[in-house]
């Protein structure tokens, strides 16, 4: 049994007009220490599946049917005051804006203490918070600093020192880069690795970068409307894809183009969850779609090492 088992997982949310599907049938297992990544464009569903790990969903969105499996423990199961003890204990996450998620009004010092569970003394969690402090390369006098003394990098660092200190089983990181310049990018991303060596963490590392998750996971599930369309070991997706929107995403890196070729894009927009396409959610964008891929949907079918849902490589269907 995995760290963390998702089985056909569907969340909903209910908008003015009507109640929507946001996540269709999302299954996946994340092992002991193993690093995975959600990546796939805005819009497709990544964050809502790790909100939904988190049991953080927003108040209009609601876990329909499904099982997520964190340890062994189905947490769908679990009431709020269960479910504070799991986060940062079994389950931590970091999110995309740290400025966003510290109070301006407490010190780093006074809301990392929060963090910290079990029964120590207030001596002993400070003692530990300076200790985590260490651990995430921040000096001691930031203990004592307020967030708006503190750098976007180290303002992420702490978050990530927050989301550790409990050691978890499973770490969520959010596009934990997104509001970093490149350089500080680089260093929060080598400070990751060295703490997933370090405390054995597995992970789910969330980014639209593929390119970056290549590098950092050992394997890649791509997200499109709401469902995983592919899931690879990372260096066999990079240069292998087999589903045609992971075909897409990787045509348009950087590092594939020629000097002076034109920019590649994929063509068309990711759908809205109150409009999807009848079928495969890609087919209106799929340079390979057939008439069966406009009716049906396309079952997961398993290829070598991979997982794949595309007519290309099987007949399997389902209805919409």
């Amino acid at each position: 049994m995995g760290i963390l088992e998702v089985k056909n997982l569907i969340v909903s949310i209910q908008s003015l007009y009507k109640k929507v599907n946001i996540l269709r049938n999302i299954s996946f297992s994340i092992g002991k220490n193993e690093v995975v990544s959600l990546v796939g464009e805005s819009g497709s569903g990544k964050t809502f599946t790790a909100l939904s790990i988190m049991k953080l969903l927003p108040q209009a969105a609601k876990i329909e049917t499904g099982e997520i499996l964190i340890d062994g423990e189905n947490i769908i199961e679990k009431d709020e005051k269960k479910m504070v003890k799991i986060r940062g204990e079994k389950v931590s996450m970091i999110f995309q804006e740290p400025s966003s998620h510290l109070n301006p009004v407490f010190t780093i010092g006074n809301q990392m203490v929060e963090c910290v569970k079990g029964n120590l003394t207030k001596g002993e969690k400070k003692e530990k918070v300076i200790e985590i402090l260490k651990e995430v390369e921040l000096p001691e006098y930031i203990f004592y600093q307020y967030p708006h003394q503190l750098s976007g990098g180290m303002q992420q660092r702490v978050m990530i020192g927050m989301a550790i200190i409990n050691k978890p089983s499973l770490l969520i990181a959010d596009e934990p880069t997104t509001a970093l310049d490149v350089s500080t990018s680089f260093r929060i991303i080598n400070l990751l690795k060295k703490l997933i060596s370090t405390h054995k963490i597995s992970v789910i590392f969330i980014t639209h970068d593929i390119s970056l998750a290549v590098n950092f996971s050992d394997k890649i599930y791509v997200m499109y409307a709401g469902e995983i369309v592919e899931k690879s070991p990372s260096k066999k997706l990079i240069n292998s894809p087999l589903h045609p929107y992971s075909e897409k995403l990787i045509a348009c890196l950087p590092e594939k183009y020629k000097k002076r070729e034109k920019i590649k894009t994929i063509e068309g927009t990711v759908p809205d969850f109150s409009s999807l396409p009848s079928g495969c959610a890609f087919h209106p964008r799929c340079p390979y779609k057939k008439e069966i891929c406009e009716k049906f949907l396309p079952e997961e079918i398993k290829i070598g090492e991979s997982y794949v849902r595309c007519f290309r490589y099987g007949k399997i269907t389902k209805n919409n």
